[in-house]
């Protein structure tokens, strides 16, 4: 395929004895004669049975409306009518008391009968359809008076002038619409356009030949090709003035017009004949021509004239190329081109002649493009801005068109489509030119380009919103193409220019999102969401880039301030959560690319995210205090104050920070900051939020960089921060009295800062007396205490939980004195007794977080003493038997059990389903048995082994005091079973002597020796005897039930 050449203004023929040269260019014109003609033989008839039908339809439409109006208008003439006869009845009743009866009754019905004068000027409208109704006599009744003959009831003939209802015919029926018949289309219309272009080809051939051969002489071809254009013209009006030639007269038209455009053109471009050689001369020429084919088209209502027109004037410069480039001459000509369809498309309604105007161009600048790309060298230097000048021109034409067409056809998709369609050809352009590293390394005329289509394309949208989705397809494109330009082609050089194109993306898309949003309330929200994106192209740079400025920061903070601002207008705080998560992860990016070694220039890290966490901070206060109902709105202030802690922990954990000062110097200002806040905002859930991103920020700190030489500076901190969150609800004390979560983590920050201190003053100034640290960290929660206690009276609804959380705590320290002074099984004394005393406070305090803390506490001891195998193995078998560390331990969990079910009186015994009295009781007995089971173990193991070893056989004594042992402690818990009445007590106790019987009988009678196996049977046997005397005594009849 050849195209326009105006480089040098001449043209080289190709030499006849050059016959291979001249077979190629007949094969290929061949070739797309045949194409062409194929095309249209395929592709007209297929378009004008859709254009039929659509034809037939608005048709049937038109039939339904016009018979719906004469319809109405009928009714109205019926409703007319039946007015004058009423007036006419009521003048006659007047007249009847002067004159006698019988002449009445004549003149009354003289008056029924149609006198012949003249008809009535107002029945007789000349637009109105004549129908044919009923008349009116019959729906009137006429007065009470006698009449001679009974035929006056009898239907008239319907008369105009008696004015009782107006000459009407039947309603005609809309012709129906005519069939399609395939062969008159064919015959008629289908051959007329295909021997037009056949009749155009063959001069345009004919011509081509005879420069070949030399025939005729430039000049002479040109008036050649004048007047036979002229003259197709011509007869083409003068047979149209027939109607049954009118096809006919329409291809003649047609193929005028495109001959004509083919001899302006070659006389210009090929020829060089004076005066058409002047680029003006030649333009106006073709104006002219342009004008006349779109101006007979609307004057002879000939579509095909336009369509062969346009269709003759993109082959044109096809097929007159010179295979040189010049795309002024070759645009130019396409854009005259375009305007003269659009025109006629807007005039005529013709709207679907722009798809095939845009499609025509799309074709155009795709077959110039490869043609000429490369040896142009259209990426080097400025001649890029030749291809993007043409791209952009024919986008903003197509869009001016799709505004003029929505002035009246408000409905019509094609000129609209059309233009996005020029705006995508030109994208994909864009997305062409990233693999020239020439063009990728000018990111200003590259994105001059992509934002100049997007400006296009949001231009269409804005005037025609049934084409809204556009607008996120253009951009979603346009983020495709920075984001593959930023991982491909983005260097330390180019950031600058590449932070101003991201900002200019999300200024554009946000700002019409939001006028979008506005102009049409009920499209899907998009305008909070497009600023969010430009984060993302931010965040780019930082992932592809070894070195980052600082310079990308403003350019951040300006997008979330745009979010932010967003979100107050349109009360949607989802983008606002996400600006918030995008920023600070490309701020962990940043510290990830951060040198290990510079791990002391903290400085600007710092900054960053103090800046942005003080932002966050105070937008999503406000944000959640205007917007409470809206979604997200608990949890963004919460958000805001977590992620900058979690940057802080990932910047601890990654580098080496021996000094914490600048760290926790952040931490203690954004701890005010969080805390002003809720001071002022009362959002009190950022009190806790604070507490424990500062306890995970020094966990993460202690565990990673601690050392003993900084350990005064780190205590002092650690300290402070305790100091900070215990005094921060009693300084406001009157602000929050009411309050709970101010109070709650007043009262855990000594929890947290305990295990903190206790591990430092452990590494750092290790000593006996340890103990003391939880006696100091009771003082606080104690002294909290009594404060509630003075200041809060009983009828505050946040007392009882502030009791309780300081009462819990207090007695945790203390509790947790033991544990701390002593080791092992200390801890697990520690629990039991803390959990007695939390259900001891719990009867002070009915707060149920205290007794779920203290049942929770007791389990665990359960499980640490009955299920832990290891405290059989804490210390080496002793001396002295029975008197060993497991006495005092298990005897202490059980009496704590004891005294925590004691204080668990009813109804506040009852947690759900779950009896803990009896739980407690339970689980009390159960180490009590098993204490004398380990007992026994250990008083017959010998001194010095590291474990006690349960044995049952092999040793007689052993065996025989495990049984006797077992007899006596079942009798005990039938006795107090008995005492208090209890029977799930004197249950287990039947059950533990059944197991001992079967054991004695099963086991020791066949084990041990005769000595040992009688005193055993007379123990075994005084116990169960015992144990049914007291049955018999006491519970002969006992009716009690047992407790759950």
């Amino acid at each position: 395929m050849r195209f326009i050449n105006d480089a040098t203004w001449k043209y080289q023929f190709p030499s006849p004895a050059d016959p291979e040269t001249l077979r190629a260019i007949m094969e290929e014109l061949i070739l797309l004669i045949l194409l062409v003609i194929g095309g249209l033989v395929v592709i007209l008839p297929i378009t004008a049975l859709v254009f039929a039908r659509k034809a037939r339809r608005q048709a049937d439409e038109l039939g339904k409306q016009v018979g719906f109006l004469r319809e109405q208008q009928a009714r109205t003439i019926e409703r007319e009518a039946q007015l004058i006869q009423r007036i006419e009845l009521l003048e006659t009743v007047n007249k009847m008391p002067q004159t006698p009866v019988e002449p009445v009754a004549m003149e009354s019905q003289a008056k029924y009968a149609p006198p012949p004068v003249a008809p009535r000027e107002f029945i007789s409208a000349p637009a109105a359809p004549k129908l044919v109704a009923e008349p009116v006599l019959q729906a009137v009744a006429p007065p009470p008076i006698p009449q001679p003959e009974p035929k006056v009831t009898k239907t008239p003939e319907p008369v105009r002038s008696s004015g009782f209802s107006p000459p009407v015919e039947a309603k005609p029926r809309p012709a129906p619409a005519p069939s399609l018949n395939l062969e008159q289309f064919m015959g008629a219309k289908l051959f007329a356009w295909v021997g037009g272009l056949a009749l155009f080809l063959g001069v345009i051939f004919f011509v081509k030949l005879s420069i070949e051969r030399g025939w005729i002489s430039p000049e002479l071809r040109t008036a050649i090709g004048f007047v036979i254009g002229i003259g197709l013209v011509g007869g083409g009006v003068v047979m149209h003035r027939r109607a049954r030639y009118q096809t006919l007269a329409h291809t003649l038209c047609a193929t005028g017009i495109v001959m004509l455009y083919g001899v302006t053109f070659a006389a210009h471009s090929i020829w060089r004949i004076p005066p058409l050689d002047q680029p003006l001369v030649a333009f106006l020429l073709m104006t002219l021509i342009t004008g006349a084919a779109f101006l007979l088209s609307v004057r002879l209502n000939a579509q095909v004239v336009a369509v062969l027109g346009m269709l003759g004037g993109f082959l044109t410069p096809i097929l007159c190329s010179t295979g040189r480039d010049n795309p002024f001459g070759l645009f130019s000509f396409i854009a005259l081109l375009d305007i003269g369809v659009l025109a006629v498309a807007k005039n005529k309604r013709w709207l679907h002649l722009t798809a095939l105007a845009a499609a025509g161009t799309i074709f155009m600048q795709a077959g110039w493009l490869v043609k000429f790309f490369h040896s142009s060298q259209y990426a080097i230097g400025s001649a890029t801005w030749t291809p993007v000048i043409v791209f952009l021109s024919f986008a903003a034409l197509f869009s001016l068109a799709a505004w003029w067409s929505k002035q009246r056809d408000a409905d019509d998709l094609f000129p609209a489509a059309s233009a996005l369609a020029l705006c995508g050809s030109a994208l994909f352009t864009a997305f062409v030119f990233l693999g020239f590293g020439a063009i990728t390394e000018r990111p200003v005329l590259l994105y001059t380009f992509v934002l100049g289509i997007n400006v296009i394309a949001l231009r269409v949208v804005w005037h025609q919103s049934r084409v809204g989705s556009a607008q996120s397809i253009i951009g979603t494109l346009a983020f495709l193409h920075l984001s593959l330009w930023t991982a491909d082609r983005l260097t330390t050089e180019l950031l600058p220019h590449a932070l101003g194109i991201y900002l200019a993306f999300g200024l554009l898309h946000t700002a019409f999102a939001v006028l979008m949003e506005r102009k049409a309330p009920n499209q899907a929200p998009f305008a909070g969401w497009v600023p969010v994106i430009t984060l993302v192209l931010l965040l780019m740079p930082v992932l592809c880039l070894d070195a980052i400025s600082l310079s990308i920061w403003p350019v951040i903070l300006l997008v979330d301030l745009l979010i932010i601002g967003l979100a107050v207008m349109t009360g949607r705080l989802m983008p606002v959560l996400a600006a918030l998560v995008l920023t600070l992860i490309t701020a962990g990016a940043w510290l990830f690319r951060w040198p290990r070694e510079l791990s002391g220039a903290l400085t600007p890290f710092l900054f960053v995210i103090g800046g942005f966490a003080v932002l966050f901070g105070i937008a999503s206060s406000f944000l959640s205090r205007k917007l409470p109902k809206a979604a997200f709105a608990a949890l963004l202030p919460v958000s805001s104050a977590v992620l900058p802690f979690l940057l802080l922990i990932l910047a601890t954990l990654r580098l080496q920070i021996a000094n914490p000062s600048p760290v926790f110097g952040l931490a203690l200002l954004l701890i005010v900051f969080l805390l002003g806040l809720v001071r002022i905002s009362d959002i009190t859930a950022l009190a806790p939020t604070a507490l424990g991103c500062v306890l995970a920020l020094e966990w993460a700190w202690h565990q990673q960089s601690f050392s003993v030489e900084q350990a005064t500076t780190t205590l002092l901190w650690y300290l402070g921060f305790y100091a900070i969150f215990t005094a921060f609800p009693l300084v406001f004390q009157k602000q929050f009295a009411t309050r709970k979560l101010p109070w709650i983590a007043s009262a855990a920050a000594g929890i947290g800062t305990f295990s903190l201190v206790y591990r430092l003053v452990g590494q750092t100034w290790p000593n006996e007396l340890m103990g003391l640290l939880p006696v100091a960290f009771a003082i606080a929660p104690l002294l909290c205490l009594v404060f509630v206690l003075k200041q809060h009276g009983p009828e505050n609804p946040a007392r009882l939980t502030q009791l309780a959380w300081f009462g819990g705590v207090a007695l945790f320290f203390i509790t947790l004195i033991f544990p701390i002074q002593f080791e092992k099984q200390w801890i697990t004394i520690g629990w039991a007794l803390e959990g007695a005393a939390l259900c001891w406070l719990f009867r002070r305090v009915p707060h149920p977080g205290l007794r779920g803390t203290g049942t929770a506490l007791l389990v665990a001891s359960f499980i640490r003493l009955a299920l832990n195998p290891a405290v059989l193995e804490y210390q080496i078998r002793a001396e002295t038997p029975i008197l060993n560390w497991q006495l005092y331990a298990y005897i202490l969990s059980a009496l704590a059990m004891f005294f925590a079910a004691f204080w668990l009186t009813p109804p506040t015994h009852l947690w759900g389903k779950i009896n803990l009295r009896g739980l407690f009781g339970s689980l009390g007995g159960i180490l009590l048995f098993l204490l004398l089971n380990i007992e026994i173990a250990d008083a017959f193991t010998p001194a010095g082994q590291r474990s006690i070893t349960f044995d049952f056989s092999g040793n007689l004594a052993r065996d025989m005091t495990y049984t006797i042992s077992w007899a006596l402690f079942a009798l005990t818990l039938l006795v107090l079973g008995i005492w208090k009445r209890n029977a799930p007590t004197r249950y287990a106790g039947i059950g533990l002597l059944a197991v001992t019987l079967l054991k004695l009988f099963l086991h020791d009678l066949a084990n041990i020796d005769s000595g040992y196996r009688i005193g055993a049977l007379i123990a075994v046997a005084i116990i169960a005897l015992v144990a049914s005397f007291l049955y018999q005594r006491f519970l002969t009849d006992d009716k009690s039930t047992p407790e759950l």
